[in-house]
């Protein structure tokens, strides 16, 4: 990408000529350049327009085709079964209800997923937590106090990465955690059938009462700006083969914790159906 000093603007009355054209003169080899929006044509600035056709698009796709926007990557998203207008939704922790904490331990750059079920099996993702470059030492200390502010109980469900006998500059993950009182689920099913089974998440959904069906995943746009954007598209595969999703901070860190903990509840559960919305009638019930 060329940086934005290599670019000289040309006067404001040229520029602003128009709605929709920018133009300008590289500094490097003296080209004029002119770049042209769709709110170029004046038909295409009608709202009614965008809504129609954004309706054949996804917002990764519009960004990038419509919008111009090169930072939306070129490859699939890795869980393209996330949909905003379904998947997102204002949530409240229930403080009298367990929490569960989905951790991916990074090396630098730890990740943790603040999670409830409903009495009716669906995962709540609550809020995020996902700082850069912290070790995992002073992070766990955020967790805690993050956890002490959301809910008043202290039987915590924790998940996380099932290869984390690995070194960080601090030592052994495990040991660090241990530390901690911190005893992790950690199964380990295959990378495909985790992200096979998180992609299926997506697309069930369960039955309450006097509301109907509704999706068996939830997540907060406040508390999870992060994990939205890596599920709408900044955690992609790469366009080039063998198109595994690249490796992305904080992006591939958050949807891995949220695999990593609907693996282990998964295997904590058995089947999973019943034996959540148990364990979630149970909590309300404590």
């Amino acid at each position: 990408m060329i940086p934005d000093n290599a670019y000289e603007p040309i006067p404001d009355s040229l520029i602003e000529r128009r709605q929709g054209v920018r133009e300008w003169t590289n500094l490097r080899n003296k080209f004029f350049v002119l770049r042209v929006h769709y709110t170029a044509d004046p038909a295409k600035r009608d709202p009614k327009w965008k809504a129609l056709q954004q309706t054949s698009y996804s917002l990764r796709a519009w960004k990038r085709e419509y919008e111009i926007d090169w930072t939306s990557p070129e490859g699939e998203p890795v869980v393209p079964e996330f949909s905003a207008s379904t998947h997102i939704r204002p949530l409240t922790p229930t403080r009298d209800r367990r929490l569960l904490r989905f951790w991916d331990y990074g090396f630098q750059a730890p990740v943790c997923l603040f999670v409830q079920l409903s009495p009716y099996g669906q995962l709540l993702v609550l809020r995020e937590l996902c700082p850069f470059n912290c070790p995992l030492d002073r992070f766990i200390e955020m967790v805690f106090a993050i956890s002490r502010d959301l809910v008043v109980r202290t039987d915590h469900f924790d998940a996380g990465d099932p290869s984390g006998n690995r070194y960080t500059e601090l030592g052994n993950v495990v040991e660090i955690l241990s530390q901690h009182g911190l005893v992790m689920s950690a199964c380990r099913p295959g990378t495909e059938v985790s992200y096979a089974a998180l992609r299926a998440k997506f697309l069930t959904s369960v039955f309450i009462p006097r509301v109907g069906q509704d999706p068996s995943i939830l997540i907060d746009p406040v508390g999870c700006p992060n994990l939205i954007e890596a599920l709408s598209g900044a955690f992609y595969l790469s366009p080039q083969p063998p198109y595994r999703p690249a490796k992305s901070h904080p992006y591939k860190d958050l949807v891995d914790a949220l695999r990593y903990g609907h693996d282990n509840l998964h295997a904590a559960t058995g089947a999973l159906d019943e034996k959540l919305k148990k364990i979630a009638t149970q909590d309300r019930l404590w």
